[in-house]
């Protein structure tokens, strides 16, 4: 139903607007022609149709130049509000708004200014119906259906005469009415590309469930986002969304939303360029960057060329869709995002619930925490061993807490140093997968970090509490508390 309000709500926008576009979206040539004819105050007026929505089946639009459409409602939709743009090529559907508005425009035509009651051939002309700018017809889903015309512009007054086919009345249409009805079928793909409506309810953003950047050449990222039991029962601090690849951990969440999740949900394509375009390579998405998002009830995958400078835009297509867009009003920075930029400044945030032990190599010495999880119908609590003497749950918890704060200071462009590392910490999971954290020293007080070989581009200069690991280690060997 929120759907449906704010297609309403968009749609009376555009009529607002449309008196002042209408000489722009005009078929050229026809907007000064001299009709002799201005309806008086006071006229006549009737009724050509007013279709009720759930008796329609679908609208023809038939221009005299262009692309011939058809708009199929959903009947599945108790606000029928969903429609289907329907072209020879079948794109793709339009944006809802501009649709629904072009359908209640085509349907729904009533106390209209009366012209003629009887117009001969001559007055026909006159009026541009022998040869219509637009005709359509409205189908019902009885198998009858109606059809209309759309002729000249008044040259004084406002509106375009209009016609049944099938009668001789001729009524003046007005001029918001009229441009909705001469778009254009490529004016119509108008769609954002993440297909949720912005609400007070929800940041659109945070609809994103599951994200794939897959770039030619460059390290694929992979994000997801946390479901509500995760989220809940995660501990304090931890980011909603989190990193499956190219490693695991925690995504810095106002970092991705700034610069990745809220550009794409304000990807807009703009323009239709090219339908089932023979030679991709001209548009850059011959080898494409692949964005694939997950939502909701709703998957998308979105093809992404090169920029076009002259036109002010992103090439991209729409997975599924043989046409070429350009986007103009979004931002693709997050093309050339490095996956560290977007970590939590915390470098570990795992669950402890996930971990089966940590390893700590420091100056020459190894020393292994081992989890020992309750199952999950059982009261007993968490318990660890270090090295085999056991901890209890609260010097477990702190140990590992401890282990996993190694919070980064900024970034740096060093790559992995030849020498050993300062400090090694290994962590293995339950689902029998592993992670290696290594801190190399780049300068008296900063140290580089390394996951799994790889260089974070991160540093730390904050590492006091890791290497008076050892001190601490010694107090829970005399059977101390942390």
């Amino acid at each position: 139903m929120r759907r449906g309000i704010l297609i309403w709500v968009i749609a009376a926008a555009f009529v607002l607007v449309a008196g002042i576009t209408t000489l722009a979206l005009w078929p050229e040539g026809e907007t000064e022609q001299d009709i002799p004819y201005t309806p008086p105050t006071g006229a006549d007026t009737g009724d050509l149709v007013r279709a009720i929505h759930y008796e329609v089946d679908s609208v023809d639009m038939i221009p005299r130049e262009g692309t011939p459409y058809t708009l199929k409602l959903d009947h599945e939709n108790p606000d029928y509000t969903d429609i289907t743009l329907v072209t020879e090529d079948a794109l793709f559907p339009g944006m809802n708004a501009i649709m629904y508005a072009i359908y209640s425009n085509a349907t729904a035509m009533i106390h209209l200014p009366r012209v003629a009651e009887n117009a001969d051939d001559g007055q026909l002309a006159l009026y541009g119906l022998d040869t219509p700018v637009l005709t359509w017809r409205v189908n019902y889903l009885d198998g009858t259906s109606m059809e209309f015309a759309l002729g000249l512009r008044l040259a004084t007054g406002s509106g375009s005469y209009v016609r049944s086919t099938d009668s001789r009345e001729v009524y003046i249409l007005n001029d918001a009415a009229a441009a909705f009805l001469t778009m254009r079928a490529e004016d119509i793909y108008d769609i954002l590309f993440f297909p949720y409506p912005a609400s007070g309810e929800y940041e659109t953003w945070d609809l994103i469930d599951h994200l794939i950047l897959e770039r030619p050449g460059d390290e694929l990222i992979e994000l997801k986002r946390r479901d509500d039991e995760e989220w809940f029962s995660s501990p304090l601090g931890i980011s909603r969304y989190r990193f499956l690849q190219p490693f695991e951990g925690e995504c810095s969440d106002s970092i991705l939303k700034s610069v990745v999740l809220e550009p794409i949900t304000n990807i807009f394509p703009d323009r239709v360029i090219s339908v089932k375009p023979a030679d991709l390579s001209v548009y850059g998405l011959d080898s494409p960057v692949r964005l694939t998002v997950s939502a909701p009830d709703w998957e998308g995958t979105l093809l992404i060329g090169k920029r076009d400078h002259e036109l002010r835009g992103q090439y991209v297509m729409i997975e599924g869709h043989d046409a070429v867009l350009l986007d103009p009003y979004g931002n693709y920075g997050f093309l050339d995002i490095d996956p560290a930029q977007l970590r939590t400044q915390m470098t570990w945030v795992h669950h402890i619930d996930t971990v089966s032990s940590v390893v700590f190599e420091l100056d020459g010495s190894v020393r292994t925490l081992v989890m020992e999880h309750p199952a999950a119908d059982s009261e007993e609590k968490l318990n660890g061993y270090l090295d085999g003497k056991e901890l209890g749950e609260t010097n477990t918890r702190r140990l590992y807490g401890g282990a996993m704060s190694v919070p980064s200071s900024g970034g740096s462009g060093e790559s992995v140093p030849d020498e050993p590392p300062v400090y090694r910490l290994t962590m293995h999971f339950l689902n029998g997968g592993s992670q290696k954290l290594e801190f190399y020293r780049i300068s008296e007080s900063q140290y580089l970090m390394v996951l799994d070989g790889v260089s974070l581009h991160v540093y730390t200069t904050r590492l006091q509490i890791q290497l008076n690991l050892l001190d601490r280690l010694e107090i829970l060997d005399a059977g101390g508390d942390l």
